[in-house]
């Protein structure tokens, strides 16, 4: 553990003889041992990123966050990373063999890779760290919006998906010649050997103007005399390899009913099966009825509890257990509820229904919690055994400056309703430290792997379940306290490693507590660190996160977690205590007000790291 992240405790490895423990005579085996350890994060805001991810901290800018996971096993040179892809648009084309000689005059699509989605590095291979190379004769000249990318596991290339505003200037009677850029949206489809690129466009060819068009034309498609505009493009292969895309129905001078999903077969990487386009949701309504085929009529199901200000967009899609999750944007992304929603489905394309509040959504929405806004247009990834959300949100209500839109990530897990239906909900929007996942840092949670009792209280179940109580479903998934001071028992049948712990806050500060009085860890062996053998390590008055409680503005951070992180030690237990005198509004002097105190959730980082 490096020294900036240590914290100086009062006595650093003093012993104490049998303080606080019941029925022990004194030895030198009985001894307590004061555990030198840090609380996470340094009064500048670092803090170990080989166990701990946080947002807010080196968040980069990236609107509409398109992001997949490659393994080492599908791409032995490319994989092991998250990469990542963003609206973005570079025009500056630098005057060199390579881009004159491929008639390049745009590069676009940002491309960046991780491996823990919290550092991001520019790795596109085009100038500027740019991905998708525009040329000359290709048919698209603007508005460059939410490219995804997917891996083709039967020829190993990678496939870029976004829309586009086709030039003005193509002089065909079937791409749309409109001054409203809205009416020229296009599906723009684009291919490359690796990640990073370069994608090159797939494109049909009109032989009498010498014109690269697009292979996604509904207007062709369905021989209408007009385009049907088209944005936010979603690729997902289905669980027997067929491939789907999802997008939105943009308004356009032809259609006046909102941003609506919309969703069809590919007949290949490149071109739809027209006649399975179906609309599978609309804004303001929990389901809708429509016929595959067309995309120009839909009848209204009964109203959603939310009118989700016309808007239904970014759709992303995914499969749990059977069950099809189409999640999407709700309310436009410049409106602070710009939020994430799901509804649910037998089959790829519906039909879906749109879940109530109490039966699990919003999935993410950070106007719940009063200032992270904006929290949408995300990916779904998932890693080894962890699920996470990637989403983007408002620069401007972070950090008080500017519109720019950063990248952020939350841990997904899925839950049972009250009916039974397993639903998905995140742990965000967080601002707090949260952990990473152990094909990542390398330290298995242990948490899970333990039996758990305590003195008091009820749903001890709901601590190791890896879900924090944000949202109306989760709302019981903590345990709850009402009178006294309460000690949670960890218990492994064999000695496990342990690195690094963390306690969890309630959600509402008046649930909420100030420190752990006191943290004993049952040693199963002398800590190569210790000139002797010790019955137990302890830490007493361990604060929550430092960011989490300022009891000078009475700031509060949801479920911002209690940290400490040591140098590795070999337990059979952890004893946590957290007393009734440090509950939040006795701790703060605001009366005796506080009658609960919650705990969210205990992580036992361990492993070999």
């Amino acid at each position: 553990m490096t020294t900036k992240l240590k914290r100086r405790i009062a006595v650093a490895l003093a012993v104490i003889l049998c303080i606080g423990i019941a029925g022990c005579t004194p030895s030198q085996e009985d001894a307590l041992v004061y555990l030198n350890y840090g609380t996470g994060m340094d009064a500048y805001g670092r803090y170990n990123s080989q166990l701990f991810g946080m947002n807010g901290q080196t968040d980069p800018d990236g609107a509409d966050p398109g992001v997949f996971y490659v393994s080492p096993e599908e791409d032995a040179q490319w994989g092991g990373y998250y990469y990542r892809y963003i609206t973005s648009e570079m025009h500056d084309i630098p005057q060199t063999e390579y881009y004159q000689t491929n008639e390049i005059v745009s590069v676009v699509a940002q491309c960046d890779r991780s491996k823990d989605l919290f550092h991001w590095e520019t790795v596109g291979a085009l100038v500027g760290g740019y991905s998708l190379q525009i040329e000359k004769k290709d048919w698209c000249g603007s508005n460059y919006w939410a490219p995804e990318v997917i891996r083709n596991p039967s020829d190993g290339k990678y496939y870029m998906y976004f829309n586009a505003s086709a030039k003005t200037d193509m002089g065909l009677d079937y791409i749309s010649n409109s001054e409203n850029a809205y009416d020229r949206f296009y599906i723009g489809v684009a291919v490359a050997d690796t990640p990073v690129g370069p994608f090159s466009l797939i494109c049909d060819f009109d032989s009498q103007n010498g014109t690269r068009i697009p292979t996604i034309n509904f207007q062709t498609g369905y021989g209408l005399d007009y385009n049907i505009a088209a944005i936010d493009a979603h690729p997902f292969f289905d669980a027997n390899g067929e491939l789907y895309l999802y997008f939105v129905r943009h308004p356009d001078d032809n259609h006046s009913g909102g941003n609506v999903l919309a969703g069809m077969k590919m007949q290949s990487m490149a071109y739809p099966d027209y006649e399975t386009a179906t609309i599978i949701a609309a804004p303001g309504v929990s389901s809708v009825k429509s016929t595959a085929g067309d995309l120009l009529n839909y009848t209204r199901g009964e109203a959603y509890y939310s009118d989700e200000s016309g808007v239904n967009e970014g759709p992303f899609m995914y499969l749990h257990n059977g069950t099809y999750y189409l999640t999407y944007s709700s309310n436009g992304y410049e409106s602070p509820s710009y939020s994430v929603h799901q509804a649910v489905g037998e089959s790829p394309l519906g039909p879906f229904t749109k879940l109530s509040m109490e039966a699990g959504n919003p999935v993410m929405d950070g106007t719940l919690f009063g200032d992270v806004y904006g929290t949408a247009h995300h990916s779904l990834v998932k890693n080894g055994d962890s699920l996470w959300i990637v989403y983007h949100r408002h620069c401007s209500i972070i950090h008080g400056v500017g519109w720019e839109r950063p990248t952020a990530a939350d841990r997904v897990n899925f839950v049972l309703n009250g009916d039974g239906v397993e639903v998905m909900t995140s742990n965000g929007p967080s601002r707090t430290l949260t952990w990473l996942p152990e094909n990542v840092s390398g330290y298995e949670n242990l948490a899970s792997s333990a039996q758990i009792t305590v003195s008091t209280g009820k749903g001890a179940q709901y601590l190791t379940d890896s879900v924090l109580p944000l949202y109306e479903v989760t709302q019981d998934h903590k345990l709850a306290v009402r009178e006294g001071d309460v000690t949670i028992t960890l218990t492994w049948p064999e000695p496990v490693s342990v690195s690094a712990l963390m306690i969890y806050n309630a959600a509402l500060p008046e649930q909420g507590f100030s420190q752990i009085a006191d943290i004993r860890f049952k040693l199963a062996e002398k800590p190569a660190w210790a000139s002797q053998k010790y019955a137990w390590a302890v830490i007493q008055n361990l604060p929550i996160q430092q960011d989490g409680w300022d009891a000078g503005t009475l700031k509060y951070l949801e479920c911002a977690p209690a940290v400490a992180e040591f140098d590795r030690i070999t337990v059979t237990q952890i004893q946590i205590t957290i007393a009734e005198k440090d509950r939040l509004m006795k701790h703060t002097k605001l009366g005796d007000v506080n009658t609960a105190v919650d705990v969210s959730e205990i992580v036992v980082l361990g492993g070999n790291g």
